[in-house]
């Protein structure tokens, strides 16, 4: 399986339901795998077996296993997902208790399984990131950096890193050479990896390398970064300008 793509598994005891979820499932494009079961008690072993991203599941659970495999999940697969399916809302006081936020109406309706996908896509992609460990290496002094990018895998020096842009769910790396990179982290998490590298974020979507600062306008709120004879103008918030006008006079 793709390890960017998502692995389903449906419980549902109404065939059409079913029916209806994996129709809509089938035509995304980030699915990979789509598992059927009719009941709980049958689901256990497939949950054992193929480890899915995501298990939608009609509520009430049908079956005698239908709490052991709800509290199955959320201690033994803390990265799986569970979606409830229901005819009726009365149930969803009762999921949300339980722990489950993703709750559903039959039939269910194409976009609101597509927003649950997409966001379950990113926080796989997040993950991933967070277990191959963003700091890969340190060769001679040297520290490194590990990035997931839509081309691959970026390897970098974080004084490389001119500064940070956030473009929705990615972020554009600004890099020395005039070189641009688009990565798959939110600039939050961005930010947290890189502040020990003098990195300071200067606006909701800005993030900069203190390094390369040149001038910093109160007027207008923007600072210039500057290296090899090339400039870059970045819109700041006002008090981070200020810290910066502060930091700059000193």
């Amino acid at each position: 399986m793709n390890k960017f793509k998502i692995g389903v598994l449906i419980v549902d005891s109404e065939p059409s339901s079913l029916k209806h979820t994996k129709e809509i499932l089938e035509g995304n494009p980030l699915i990979s795998d789509i598992d059927c079961v009719d009941n709980s008690d049958n689901a256990l072993l497939k949950l054992i077996k193929s480890s899915p991203d995501i298990v939608f599941i009609e509520y009430p659970v049908k079956g005698k296993a239908g709490n052991e495999i709800i509290t199955f999940i959320q201690s033994k697969m803390a990265e799986t997902r569970i979606v409830f399916l229901s005819d009726t809302k009365e149930h969803a006081l009762a999921a949300i208790r339980s722990g489950i936020f993703n709750y559903l109406l039959k039939p269910v309706v194409p976009k609101e399984i597509e927003k649950i996908i997409t966001k379950i896509h990113l926080s796989k992609q997040i993950c991933l990131e967070d277990r191959l460990n963003q700091i890969l290496e340190k060769t001679n002094g040297e520290t490194r950096l590990k990035f997931q990018t839509t081309r691959g895998y970026l390897l970098i020096n974080p004084e490389e890193i001119i500064y940070c842009k956030s473009e929705g769910i990615y972020t554009e790396l600004f890099l020395t050479g005039n070189r641009v990179e688009l990565c798959y982290l939110f600039l939050s998490k961005l930010e947290e990896i890189l502040k020990q590298y003098h990195f300071m974020k200067i606006s909701r979507s800005c993030m900069i390398n203190k390094k390369y600062l040149r001038k910093v306008y109160r007027d207008n709120n923007t600072v210039i970064l500057s290296t090899d004879g090339q400039e870059y103008e970045v819109k700041g918030s006002k008090p981070s300008i200020r810290i910066l006008s502060k930091t700059d006079s000193e």
